[in-house]
């Protein structure tokens, strides 16, 4: 039976926060559990021509989350099942690991709120639509993006959706907000875990003015939902938006410190940790505990020319990747599967513990063990 009680976690921000990872999902990627759920998002047509209604329901957690760029027809090549398809991101296993914290009657629900390539004052603002608004039929919140890589019938495509995160009226922002509220609405005794954040890297990317205007757009954005949420704070840790974890995280070794503009964004997040270090945790996986770089989609690319006709592609490794997220030679920007499953996924839920514990502490729950 699902939970009607729920600890919520947020994972939003862009590419790597979404989860860009390209393997195919291995069995236990694909086992759900009613106690690790999201809040779906997407309503309308699939590109394989079915209808669907997923918005603001609560679904069982995958590998392939609802966020706002829409990767389940993502396919490796060769791959014909949808339910191997899309790519894979941390949220389900962040779950995993903290699961075995909670009493039974409570899950963990993931909202999913991140698109891949998003900044914070770079990118198209985009569209968003309230639930009256949308109708039946059309897409409700921020407008989606979506990818459709070797699905078989589908053609090829690729389209963004809403892709600035900056100002208080964006619809990124404005989807993030109103599902947070949706989330906590649905029982008093649901609680606000946290938010895991991975951004910057296109504001980096896109020169110095973009970077320096960064840290000022994002710390505008934290106050804001502060502001927005004050109402739901008795449902918060210590029942304050400013104990509410915010994971910074930086994720790959494309974030380089010796360039100017990059740490130009990292800075802001250290800053934050040092200034406000009950709300902002600096996570930074660019490298491994025994110091050589997190694992990326570059550590397990496999060329064009050495893939096998269809009918032999399961019998690839499942961690091959193939250039569906970028071209080759920007491989190295994605996080692999094997990060989000193996280390990454484990100190976030590590840093997140113990807000856990005392939100559990707080309800009088005596029912922690041990991760």
């Amino acid at each position: 039976m699902t939970p009607r009680r729920w600890f919520v976690l947020v994972i939003a921000g862009q590419s790597n926060a979404q989860g860009f990872a390209e393997a195919l999902p291995e069995p236990a990627d694909l086992e759900i559990s009613e106690r690790i759920c999201q809040l779906g998002r997407y309503r309308g047509m699939r590109p394989d021509g079915a209808r669907e209604d997923r918005w603001n329901k609560i679904l069982p957690a995958t590998h392939v989350l609802d966020d706002v760029k829409d990767m389940r027809f993502a396919n490796r090549r060769g791959n014909t099942k949808l339910r191997y398809s899309g790519t894979i991101g941390p949220g389900l296993f962040i779950a995993r690991r903290l699961l075995p914290l909670l009493p039974e009657d409570y899950g963990i629900l993931l909202l999913p709120q991140a698109h891949g390539g998003a900044g914070m004052v770079t990118g198209q603002r985009g569209t968003y639509l309230s639930e009256t608004e949308s109708g039946q039929y059309l897409q409700p919140g921020a407008s989606v993006g979506r990818a459709v890589y070797h699905y078989p019938g589908v053609a090829d495509q690729n389209s963004n959706g809403a892709m600035c995160w900056g100002c208080t009226d964006a619809p990124l922002y404005l989807d993030t907000l109103h599902r947070i509220r949706y989330a906590l609405n649905l029982h008093p005794d649901n609680r606000l875990l946290g938010v895991v954040w991975c951004q910057g890297e296109s504001d980096a990317h896109a020169g110095t003015e973009a970077a320096r205007r960064h840290g000022a757009a994002f710390t505008a954005m934290l106050d804001r939902f502060g502001k927005d949420l004050a109402d739901h704070q008795a449902q918060m840790p210590q029942r304050s938006w400013d104990a509410v974890p915010w994971l910074l995280m930086a994720a790959t070794y494309w974030w380089d410190d010796c360039k100017a503009t990059h740490a130009m964004v990292l800075n802001t997040y250290r800053r934050l940790a040092r200034q406000r270090p009950q709300q902002c945790i600096w996570m930074d996986m660019r490298l491994q505990s025994d110091g050589q770089p997190q694992t990326t989609n570059a550590d397990f690319w496999l060329p064009a020319h050495q893939w096998p006709v269809a009918a032999q592609a399961d019998q690839l490794p499942a961690a091959v990747t193939d250039a569906r997220t970028c071209p080759p030679e920007m491989a190295h920007i994605h996080l692999s599967a094997e990060a989000y499953r193996g280390e990454v996924s484990a100190r976030l839920a590590a840093a997140l513990r113990p807000h856990l514990q005392a939100l559990l502490a707080e309800a009088g729950s005596t029912s922690l063990t041990e991760m």
